[in-house]
C-alpha cells in the first residue's frame, strides 16, 4: 500500500513497518511510504486514527477499502 505521510507521522510508520521501511520526500511537509499490510478493518483504523495525518494513495482497492469503513462510521 502506498501512504502519503505528513512528517510528523514519521515515527509511527517506523514503529508499524520498522527502520527498514521504504520512504521518499513529497515536499516539505510530507513524505511517501510503500508497505506490505494486510486490508483489515484493523489496518484502516489505524490510518484513520491520524485524522487524514496518512492517507492511502493507492492501490485503488485499500482506498476504496479505507472509504467504506469511513462511511460506516
Amino acid at each position: 500500500v502506498r501512504l502519503l505521510c505528513d512528517n510528523d507521522t514519521m515515527k509511527y510508520i517506523i514503529d508499524r513497518f520498522g527502520e527498514k521501511a521504504r520512504t521518499s520526500i513529497v515536499d516539505g511537509k510530507h513524505f511517501e511510504t510503500i508497505v506490505a499490510v494486510c486490508l483489515s478493518p484493523t489496518f484502516y483504523g489505524w490510518v484513520f486514527s491520524f485524522g487524514g495525518k496518512i492517507k492511502i494513495v493507492g492501490p485503488e482497492e485499500a482506498r476504496l477499502g479505507f472509504n467504506i469503513m469511513r462511511q460506516k462510521l
